[in-house]
């Protein structure tokens, strides 16, 4: 091996903000944080509660026969129940069967129609553990009934005014929120937990957001549209520290931020938007760990950033599995950064006596042994040990139906019934799309939609910017020539942390949707600034050999920058485009149809 063979890398140092990035970062949050904060969803929903005894009915008398349009319920649990009415005599056998079903969409209105007339209404709920929050019973031209005996079920007819006539997202939960939103309740109440197919700790942010603001529609989806406000700054954090240019930096902040899939999912009371943060605080400390050498710099300095890294990788994997995904990827850049290490080892080994780009060849010698054994045992206390131990603890609210088990055997039957319940399933749903068919935008999921009249609708769609995800495809395939043609350090940073978050779905079996792709989006995001950079005049193979530029490659660049501020532009024009199906704001379906649906596969409202 020849000196010319290798260099040996310097600790690079960190930028600092400058007063130009604090302003448009900003700028930025708090633009995005009232877009996202506005129409969230009702500060209030029904508290009080009716719990009855396993097999006990309630018999509500509505005075004398009366025209019954609806029955609608508030419900805090799941329950199996039968709705049944009797004209004249609540204590015949002449009852007549309405709905028998479950109710499953938890701290929801569910409205049975009935319209007809009737005296009696009768309610019998066959789980033990049913917690019924409020009835509300109206005539065909949605007036509110209150039966004569309301003052027997009280805690059921306390809280009418909060009936919205025609339930949205505003007031009840949708989509996967009957899952976690009650999933965090129980954990609140220390009730046994229901939803046992993800890790805890995204459910016990969600329950923190309950604790401060209540069990209500903004009290679960806060702690998520705050954690999608705090993605902002790591993002703007982790493009200064690649890029190291404000335009650049602000450009790929602003695309991160005004991604369809940004706002949809951290507004959603699930917990895809906590294992992405974790996902990118790991790999942003990841990659500050790597620009610096225990050569040149103390140990101490460069395992603050690994530390922290792996701190960030056990809060991601007690959120959900796919942070052990990005466990993979972080493995693979530590061992090769190693490996460089090693090289330059081996390298001091051959002239022990010399010196290799300012670094004393004896010191490499003598400290690489000692700081690889310290910085490995670092990795099993910090990568291994603290996770295990972060994870467990999540599981503290974590309630079994097996009875009470200890904190360790709960979490480990738990790991059992996860994948038991991932491998296993067969289902099939609608809005349902393959890995291959993410980037492309084949299928968005509806998470809501609601027909408000015969020409309007509301509708929440989760699905990517096309200015994105669509230029995603071409930038990912540049830092690929990158990374084979020139061995681009940047590129191969960036597209091993995009594949581990998104090559393992190609092992999948189970049904799988378009929002699993969100951890992927930041480093869409970042390989299309990587694009831009080394497009705009940055096309050295290492960033330490800067040229200044002549006076023809400098206009050149000018014009890109300018293209990528016009091409950042679109993509905020769409998301404005967009708004309506992203937020549930009401919505001709003419005009959806029309501008929206650009792909029949493409469902954005009912």
């Amino acid at each position: 091996m020849s000196k010319k063979t290798i260099k040996f890398q310097r600790s690079k140092k960190d930028h600092k903000f400058c007063k130009a990035d604090w302003i448009i970062l900003l700028t930025i949050m708090i633009i995005y944080s009232a877009i996202a904060l506005y129409n969230l969803g009702y500060h209030y929903a029904p508290q009080t509660a009716w719990k009855g005894t396993d097999g006990q009915n309630i018999v509500l008398d509505m005075g004398d026969v009366t025209d019954i349009s609806n029955v609608s319920f508030f419900m805090g649990e799941t329950a199996y129940y039968n709705l049944s009415v009797s004209g004249r005599d609540s204590t015949s056998d002449m009852w007549e069967s309405y709905r028998n079903s479950e109710i499953s969409t938890v701290f929801s209105w569910n409205t049975v129609n009935i319209d007809t007339a009737h005296r009696y209404i009768m309610i019998a709920l066959s789980s033990p553990a049913a917690s019924l929050k409020e009835i509300v019973i109206t005539d065909p031209d949605g007036n509110i009934l209150t039966p004569v005996n309301a003052d027997d079920y009280a805690n059921l007819f306390d809280e009418q005014n909060m009936y919205p006539g025609k339930s949205t997202f505003r007031d009840s939960t949708y989509f996967d929120e009957i899952y976690h939103a009650r999933t965090a309740y129980e954990y609140i109440h220390r009730l046994t937990t229901y939803e046992n197919t993800h890790p805890p700790l995204g459910k016990i942010f969600i329950s923190i957001g309950i604790m401060i603001f209540g069990m209500n529609p903004f009290g679960w989806r806060i702690m998520g549209t705050l954690f999608g406000i705090f993605m902002i700054p790591v993002i703007y954090a982790f493009a200064k520290k690649m890029f190291e240019q404000t335009w650049l930096t602000s450009i790929i902040c602003l695309l991160f931020t005004f991604d369809f899939m940004h706002f949809t999912q951290t507004r959603i009371a699930t917990i895809d938007v906590y294992v992405t943060f974790f996902i990118m605080l790991m790999y942003y400390f990841m990659y500050k760990y790597i620009r610096l050498s225990f050569y040149d710099s103390s140990l101490k300095k460069t395992l603050i950033p690994l530390g922290i890294s792996g701190v960030a990788m056990g809060f991601g994997c007690a959120c959900k599995w796919t942070g052990c995904y990005a466990g993979v990827g972080l493995a693979l850049i530590f061992f090769y950064q190693l490996y460089r290490r090693y090289r330059e080892y081996h390298f001091a080994k051959m002239n022990p006596d010399g010196e290799t780009d300012g670094i004393r060849n004896s010191h490499v010698i003598e400290v690489f042994p000692k700081y690889t054994v310290r910085t490995l045992l670092f990795c099993i206390l910090f990568f291994i040990i603290i996770p295990g131990i972060i994870y467990t603890l999540s599981y503290v609210p974590f309630i079994s139906y097996s009875g009470n088990l200890s904190l360790i055997d709960r979490m480990l039957e738990n790991q059992v019934t996860m994948f038991t319940y991932h491998s296993g399933l067969k289902a099939t749903h609608a809005y349902s799309s393959s890995w291959y068919q993410w980037p492309v935008l084949v299928r968005p999921v509806l998470f809501y939609t609601v027909s408000l009249s015969s020409t309007v609708s509301e509708g929440i769609s989760s699905f990517g910017n096309p200015a994105v995800w669509w230029v995603g495809i071409l930038a990912t395939s540049y830092a690929l020539y990158r990374l084979i043609a020139y061995s681009d350090k940047k590129a191969g940073f960036l597209l091993i942390s995009y594949a581990a978050q998104f090559l393992p779905w190609v092992l999948v079996t189970r049904y799988t949707f378009m929002y699993h792709y969100f951890p992927s989006t930041p480093f869409v995001v970042l390989l299309i600034g990587f694009s831009m950079y080394r497009l705009a005049g940055s096309d050295a193979v290492t960033d330490e050999s800067s040229v200044p530029l002549e006076e023809g490659a400098l206009k050149r660049r000018k014009r890109i920058e300018t293209a990528c501020f016009v091409y950042c532009g679109i993509a905020i024009a769409l998301f404005i485009l967009f708004y309506p199906v992203l937020s549930g704001m009401p919505i001709s379906k003419a005009f959806v149809k029309t501008f929206l649906r650009w792909f029949k596969s493409w469902t954005l409202v009912l």
